[in-house]
């Protein structure tokens, strides 16, 4: 098997937009990843506070899937948390993982969207949107990659996101079993560059030290909706 031969994730259930070409060529492309919280990054439950946390799993996907895209185009991935709701763990976790920006609160994501676009000067056709409900539904009509992490509890939503064709990667797992993972996973060995992309985290080299000190010194803006 090929390092960029995907028939490992299509056997468990994952689903593809697109030719696994194209699937590669925008991957290649994306220059900023913007994440929802809540159904991507857990199970959507929350606590008597409001909060729904997070699991090092995925952390570690996301970041792998940073320095992936680092390494191919020699920038780093602008990367934000774009929520409906307001969530501490959203926030700490953005401010721990070096993310440009965590967005809570905001019901109309489009406008938190076009101010990414703007002060980053990125084409909306470059950007990546992890997404699982009715409220992500406009992003996911603006944005060049879908990832809707949407197996894990209504047949009738997926059906109609499907049919409208508002996505282009349907993980086999959903958010509460690790889908971001699957999903980071899966981009990078489209990419064709999973293998190396773990030996250089594994063994700390040059590359992944620079990726690293630059990621490290991304301030994370927070912004919360009234």
């Amino acid at each position: 098997m090929s390092s960029s031969d995907l028939s490992s994730f299509t056997e468990e259930g994952a689903l593809f937009g697109a030719s696994d070409v194209e699937l590669k060529e925008r991957i290649a492309s994306i220059r900023m990843l913007i994440f929802d919280w809540d159904g991507v990054f857990n199970n959507g439950f929350k606590d008597s506070s409001g909060s729904s946390s997070f699991s090092e799993i995925d952390s570690m996907g996301i970041n792998l899937l940073r320095y992936g895209l680092y390494r191919t185009s020699g920038n780093l991935p602008r990367a934000y948390v774009l929520s409906g709701a307001s969530n501490a763990s959203a926030r700490a976790f953005a401010e721990r993982e070096h993310f440009d920006g965590v967005y809570l609160n905001h019901k109309n994501k489009l406008d938190a969207f076009q101010r990414m676009l703007e002060k980053h000067r990125i084409k909306k056709e470059e950007t990546a949107f992890f997404f699982d409900d009715v409220l992500d539904l406009g992003m996911a009509k603006q944005v060049g990659f879908r990832v809707f992490m949407g197996n894990g509890y209504s047949s009738a939503f997926s059906a109609f996101v499907q049919k409208k064709k508002l996505w282009d990667l349907i993980p086999a797992r959903s958010g509460k079993d690790h889908a971001l993972r699957e999903s980071c996973d899966l981009m990078l060995t489209a990419l064709g560059i999973y293998d190396e992309v773990l030996e250089d985290r594994l063994n700390f080299t040059e590359a992944y030290s620079d990726y690293w000190k630059k990621r490290q010194s991304i301030p994370t803006r927070y912004q919360e909706a009234q």
